[in-house]
């Protein structure tokens, strides 16, 4: 099913008046548009961040992101927990997804992974972000099939 967000209202701002619709809604397939394959993950599907957020921004009046303590070093990776807390239009009350994000960490070429003195200090600039919206996306997922959360599982057909 072609998701392309027609329960708009004038505002491009969803019609909040049932809540089976509008869980509906955030139960279909994301666009086809939409949905980025990632060749260093097996193809895995996925949606940008950027998509993510407009999506979020659609559906819900007032979104926003909690980073849940500090980054943590596991292996070669920086972790990044967060609570995506968004408002439900209807129910009229805050909703709270925790998500999680890991980005191996860049080292000087040819060094190990776990040569903690050869990191590229720039890269980790770039490094904590994408962990940052990795962990908004994953926490996205489990809004519902709008944000993809089954674009990698056989349930698609059967669900």
């Amino acid at each position: 099913m072609e998701n392309n967000l027609t329960i708009l209202n004038k505002e491009g701002n969803p019609l909040y008046t049932n809540i089976q619709e509008y869980r509906k809604l955030l139960d279909t397939q994301p666009s086809a548009k939409w949905i980025k394959t990632n060749k260093y993950s097996q193809n895995a599907k996925y949606l940008p961040i950027r998509v993510v957020e407009q999506l979020l921004s659609k559906m819900f009046p007032f979104w926003q992101v909690e980073q849940h303590g500090e980054p943590k070093i596991l292996g070669n990776s920086i972790i990044i927990s967060v609570h995506l807390k968004v408002y439900h239009p209807i129910l009229e009350d805050w909703l709270t997804y925790a998500g999680v994000g890991a980005v191996p960490i860049e080292v000087e070429r040819g060094a190990s992974p776990i040569e903690f003195d050869k990191i590229n200090a720039k890269a980790l600039h770039k490094n904590v972000p994408s962990a940052m919206s990795f962990a908004v996306s994953n926490a996205s997922k489990k809004i519902g099939r709008l944000f993809g959360s089954h674009l990698n599982n056989d349930l698609n057909e059967i669900i």
